[in-house]
């Protein structure tokens, strides 16, 4: 038995230019009503974010040139940025990913408030170029 383990999947997120007119789209379009909204400022970005069942589609606008989201668009235009992950031993899957070789982004876990709930996360993500193309984040939980 490892001793990290995968909940669920936490989020779908979406690089968009614009949270607004996205969200608008979604919400015309698909019915999707956004809840949640939040600018991280160490990341240069602004959240809109819906929960549909236990996970969040997130729209994502970047606020900075020099932020990684507004790069990512600049590159390859708007579209799907990450999924991520729900886990439970964060720390212990971080050593398991760096024993196998895989890089990680940053070097550390990121701690933030939950901008959607009480308590704290960490995350940390998987770089692309170790998982198929795709920015993998995986998201913990915690009461500290």
């Amino acid at each position: 038995m490892s001793d990290y383990r995968i909940i669920g999947l936490e989020e779908v997120v979406i690089a968009v230019k614009d949270v607004s007119k996205a969200g608008k789209f979604f919400s015309e379009v698909l019915g999707i009503n956004f809840n949640y909204s939040w600018i991280l400022e160490h990341e240069g970005i602004k959240i809109l974010s819906s929960k549909l069942d236990d996970t969040q589609f997130q729209l994502m606008e970047p606020i900075s040139e020099e932020s990684t989201v507004y790069k990512f668009i600049m590159k390859r235009g708007e579209g799907i940025h990450h999924i991520a992950f729900r886990v439970e031993g964060l720390e212990n899957l971080i050593n398991r990913l760096r024993d196998l070789g895989i890089r990680i982004i940053p070097d550390k876990p990121v701690k933030i408030r939950n901008p959607h709930g009480e308590g704290w996360l960490k995350y940390i993500f998987i770089h692309p170029k170790d998982a198929y193309g795709t920015l993998i984040e995986f998201i913990e939980y915690s009461d500290e």
